[in-house]
């Protein structure tokens, strides 16, 4: 759209929709759709938006939903408070989201108003950002994984239950990329690229690609200093994480990419396991490209014992007289008081979960690093924008308030954000 190599320039619409996620019944949705294209279709998830780092990124966002406000908030971007995407557009109106892409990574984008039902309804889509270090690996692949509850019609269930409000709304039917579990072919012996998000409200994945070790290249903000491997890999509500899976398995071979259950909070469980992508290996087999095992470095955060430390304490009470609500610092948003901080400042958060389900928190506009959990160092070191903090736990992150603004620290289970698990963080120039 623009013809300046530095510049990508995009036209993204949220409008009402239908897609079909099972049975060929038509679900109503909500989806954005390239607008620069006529006659584009809306899709769930929606268009990917490709750029390099360094370049400017220009969306011109249009609200074409009917009674809803909405907005464009740029999950685990740095970037000016003012294209946040926090403040409402109203239905009709328009806005220009335009800021330079600082940083390399997998990134996501989706409302930031009603987010416990926009996202929900299909409001969300991918941002690829590359890097000058990107590993030389010619398959690369993007996994979205998510679930919706569907009714005996096929539409959407959007009030949340009782266990919805204590562990986040999880649907029964899971999605990868936006439609039910398939299969991809991959060549046999090759060596993959996978980038993976979880967009779900509350769902954890568990992913297990029968026993071949998953190799962590990445995480929410880029590749990491010292990649390594798993057997398995939990992925919380909005973190993202950079794989390289070697198929080292014969022609003819299956291989299936499964969720594994995850033990939760308050008693409950995500179900597993339960297959997510299944991949048949077929054609000759192809010389292997290189498996990372060294990646940029990255500056640690020269924190020490004189290093400022701020205390959040996440809470929640399931059953009191106003139902279910959540607290940071025994304060609800939006009636909390917010938390002033000096630009060019270096802290630790001491993140307590004085809850009995975990909760995995999202931090705008910057990234930390985690320093340790309940005491035990952290064993890599990379960018986080999202962690999660688990039940009873403690987490210590180091961060440096590097944008003036008001920024919020929440819950990414919108609807634990939506009830008041949210901080305002004012950075002060």
């Amino acid at each position: 759209m623009n013809p300046d190599p530095n510049i990508v320039e995009v036209t993204l619409v949220a409008t009402a929709a239908t897609t079909v996620y099972v049975d060929g019944r038509s679900t109503e949705v909500l989806a954005y759709r390239d607008g620069a294209i006529d006659g584009s279709e809306a899709t769930v998830p929606g268009p990917m938006i490709e750029a390099t780092q360094g370049n400017r990124l220009i969306v011109h966002f249009r609200n074409e939903l009917t009674d809803r406000e909405s907005s464009v908030h740029w999950h685990g971007l740095r970037l000016p408070i003012d294209m946040d995407g926090v403040n409402a557009i109203a239905a009709g109106a328009s806005f220009d989201y335009d800021f330079i892409l600082l940083d390399a990574g997998w990134f996501w984008y989706h409302p930031h108003i009603e987010t416990d039902e926009q996202i929900e309804l299909g409001l969300q889509g991918q941002l690829r950002v590359l890097g000058a270090n990107e590993p030389a690996i010619a398959v690369e692949r993007t996994f979205v994984f998510d679930d919706v509850d569907l009714d005996d019609r096929g539409q959407l269930r959007i009030e949340p239950s009782h266990e919805d409000l204590a562990l986040g709304r999880r649907g029964h039917t899971l999605l990868v990329n936006g439609k039910p579990p398939g299969s991809i072919v991959a060549s046999p012996g090759s060596v993959e690229r996978w980038r993976l998000v979880n967009t779900s409200n509350g769902r954890f994945f568990d992913l297990r690609l029968d026993g071949l070790p998953l190799r962590v290249i990445g995480w929410d903000g880029g590749l990491i200093p010292e990649p390594y491997e798993v057997d398995h890999l939990i992925i919380a509500p909005g973190e993202r994480y950079d794989v390289v899976i070697s198929l080292a398995r014969p022609r003819g071979s299956q291989l299936t990419l499964q969720t594994l259950e995850v033990a939760r909070g308050h008693g409950g469980v995500d179900p597993g396991p339960l297959g997510l992508v299944r991949v048949d290996l077929d054609g000759d087999a192809i010389p292997r490209d290189e498996v990372p095992t060294v990646g940029p470095s990255i500056t640690r955060l020269p924190v020490s014992a004189q290093t400022m430390s701020r205390r959040f304490a996440l809470s929640e009470s399931l059953d009191g007289p106003q139902g279910a609500v959540f607290f940071i610092n025994n304060q609800r948003w939006p009636l909390n008081t917010p938390v002033d901080v000096r630009l060019g400042d270096l802290e630790i958060w001491e993140v307590v979960n004085e809850a009995d389900a975990e909760h995995p928190v999202h931090v705008h506009g910057h990234f930390v690093q985690v320093l340790d959990r309940d005491g035990v160092p952290e064993a890599q070191l990379g960018w986080k924008d999202t962690f999660v903090v688990g039940a009873k736990s403690t987490v210590r992150a180091a961060l440096r308030y590097e944008a003036p603004g008001m920024w919020m620290f929440h819950c990414q289970i919108p609807e634990h954000a939506e009830l008041g698990m949210t901080a305002d963080i004012e950075v002060q120039p």
